[in-house]
């Protein structure tokens, strides 16, 4: 017979609301913009099967630990370094990555919305963008659409500066709404993603029945991309996007782990989180090859110069056009709240009341840097995303898995997942955790190693060189420099002794409720003993570690007195001790009289009542020690 109980615990609340938001960080820019740009550099197919490899072998084990450790701890991506101090670097590292990532997003969105906007008002191509050659029997275009962008929104300033100023004031005014979309950031934001993730996938399907065409799709499997299996682009691309995808890159996941998943099963979920990004990642890569044309471009901006073209060549409505963009638009809010909630959540963790105040400080450093990043072009968001945030997203996630695994201990790790998951923990995650490093660390070497050795064109500067060393020294220095200060903060007074302990948890780790704090302790204490089997302790779903009230929680079943086992809170100590002293003190003085049903009764009451000694005779009552004044001989007999 089906289990009703189950149902109703599967398609809860909470657990909708927590994989709406799944769903709408899956269908964001990653999917609908990077993932087929990847596809269209590499081959669909191809692309395709080593992305899933990725995904099963690197991105599903690190899903879980950012998760369990964000639950756990609730804390954010710096925070979470209470369990090894010394690499407290590598969380500063991860707010680098998400901002990276949120300005080359934010520049992305702005050219979608400025691409939107002129399209209302002049049709594809546009009046900029025509440069006809007169044949015998027709007019050709010769101007592409990488050329008509050059002349258009990402020409020099000096040259036409009425299209910078143009993209620059959207990417302004983006930066400025971002403080207030973030003024509550886990309410709004989550709001945001119940609205615009069914939306999106509404809009994928619906232009995808309108304007897709199988016959496209025979570009998607092509025999010479086979050959791509052996360039170390493919591999370390794929692993990049497998963890961008997944939201590891920036931190999103540990501080959602406090927010968004903070009463869902942590094993369960990483499974969800990442088989619905491995889904959108394919069903982008299918959408965009069966509404664009056989030729593909590779390019940062490859999609939105794919609209353009197909816009043209197939002259598309210009509702249809504007339909695409307005996708184009969904996804990229979605990403760029996903990539800068870990930032604003590291502001509010650390500002107290002024945190707003410094949100808008950093927004408006925010659209500097965007705006710097659209003067610099092409070649400036290229060396961004292609250059800078690879090389920090494969350091950041190999620094991050081997603390956890070697010197806070796997044993423990797997400790602390069993205990919010209140079950055995697969060794398949063990396996993930201890292999992912080893397949990270090979293939970004061959990476970076097969980069550096490229022929270089004398005639340029060498950009893309220049970038992975000063990035490298970047992330040296930060590194550095939090693991000093965490150093000196320690509490011993000699150096190794101070650099020891930042290699030990500090007390500050572990759940932040206290409750949960103490049956964590408990939990490891019963397994320290070695001849006591585990007690795994299955937390309620009562908001223990999501700082929601617990209490007003109403059992819907009558509660049988006879079996109903004591409070989960550690008060029972004391109240257990307070009962067995007034019994005593009962005994001695009162005699066989039962105890009063509150724990307020106290031996003054008792002494007036059976030894008609007034309220205003007792001297004190402290401990076993019982003093009358004027009836000393009465307790004596």
């Amino acid at each position: 017979m089906f289990d009703t109980y189950k149902l109703k615990k599967w398609i809860s609340w909470p657990l909708i609301r927590a994989h709406l938001c799944t769903v709408a960080v899956a269908v964001g820019f990653t999917s609908t913009w990077r993932a087929p740009r990847e596809a269209f550099r590499y081959g669909g197919l191809t692309f395709a099967l080593v992305l899933t490899l990725a995904f099963v072998v690197v991105a599903l084990p690190v899903v879980l630990l950012q998760l369990a450790i964000g639950q756990l701890s609730q804390q954010d991506a710096v925070g979470v370094w209470r369990a090894v101090p010394f690499f407290k670097g590598v969380g500063y590292l991860r707010l680098l990555v998400t901002t990276l990532s949120a300005i080359y997003t934010s520049v992305y969105l702005s050219l979608v919305i400025t691409y939107s906007l002129y399209t209302l008002s002049n049709n594809i191509p546009f009046p900029e963008c025509m440069g006809f050659y007169i044949t015998p029997e027709i007019y050709v275009n010769t101007m592409n659409s990488s050329e008509c962008l050059d002349e258009t929104f990402l020409a020099p300033a000096s040259e036409k500066p009425e299209y910078f100023l143009a993209v620059a004031l959207i990417l302004i005014v983006l930066w400025i709404l971002f403080p207030f979309i973030f003024y509550n950031p886990v309410k709004f934001m989550k709001r945001i993603f119940y609205a615009l993730g069914p939306l999106i996938v509404l809009v994928t399907f619906i232009i995808l029945i309108a304007h897709g065409d199988k016959g496209n799709l025979s570009s998607f499997a092509r025999s010479s991309d086979w050959m791509n299996f052996l360039r170390p682009d493919i591999w370390h691309g794929a692993i990049v996007q497998a963890l961008i995808s997944s939201q590891v890159a920036g931190g999103f996941l540990i501080s959602a782990g406090d927010s968004v998943y903070s009463s869902t099963n942590v094993q369960w979920t990483a499974v969800a989180i990442v088989g619905a990004n491995l889904l959108a990642c394919w069903i982008g890569m299918i959408f965009w090859y069966s509404v664009t044309g056989p030729v593909k471009h590779a390019g940062v901006l490859a999609v939105l110069e794919q609209v353009y073209q197909t816009a043209e060549d197939d002259q598309l409505n210009k509702a249809w056009t504007l339909l695409v963009f307005a996708l184009l638009f969904l996804s990229g809010v979605v990403s760029t709240l996903a990539f800068l909630y870990p930032v604003y959540d590291r502001l509010r963790r650390l500002g107290g009341l002024k945190w707003r105040v410094t949100s808008i400080a950093c927004s408006l450093l925010g659209a500097c840097l965007s705006v710097a990043t659209l003067a610099g072009r092409l070649p400036a968001l290229t060396l961004i995303e292609d250059t800078a945030t690879p090389m920090l997203i494969s350091l950041t996630t190999i620094l991050e898995i081997l603390p956890f695994i070697f010197i806070y201990g796997w044993k423990l790790l797997v400790e602390d997942v069993e205990f919010l998951i209140g079950a055995e923990l697969v060794r398949y995650w063990v396996w993930g955790w201890c292999a992912a490093p080893g397949v990270i660390a090979p293939m970004f070497v061959w990476w970076l190693t097969v980069n550096s050795m490229d022929v270089w064109e004398w005639n340029q500067p060498p950009w893309s060189a220049s970038t992975a060393s000063v990035i490298a020294v970047l992330a040296l220095l930060i590194f550095a420099i939090a693991a000093a200060v965490s150093v000196k903060k320690q509490v011993q007074f000699d150096f190794f002794g101070k650099l020891h302990s930042s290699f030990v948890p500090s007390r500050q780790w572990g759940p932040r409720d206290p409750i949960t704090h103490y049956y964590w302790l408990a939990c490891r204490e019963e397994t320290d003993r070695g001849n006591v089997p585990r007690c795994r302790y299955q937390r309620r779903p009562l908001g223990q570690l999501s700082t929601r009230p617990s209490f007003l929680v109403v059992p819907n079943t009558p509660l049988n007195m006879e079996t109903k086992q004591r409070s989960n809170s550690d008060d029972w100590l004391y109240t257990t001790n307070r009962r067995k002293y007034l019994s005593r003190i009962v005994e001695r003085y009162v005699g066989s009289r039962k105890r009063s049903k509150s724990l307020d009764w106290d031996v003054a009451g008792a002494a007036k009542k059976y030894l008609n000694v007034s309220l205003d005779s007792i001297l004190s009552v402290n401990n076993n020690d019982v003093v009358f004044k004027g009836a000393s001989e009465k307790v004596l007999k």
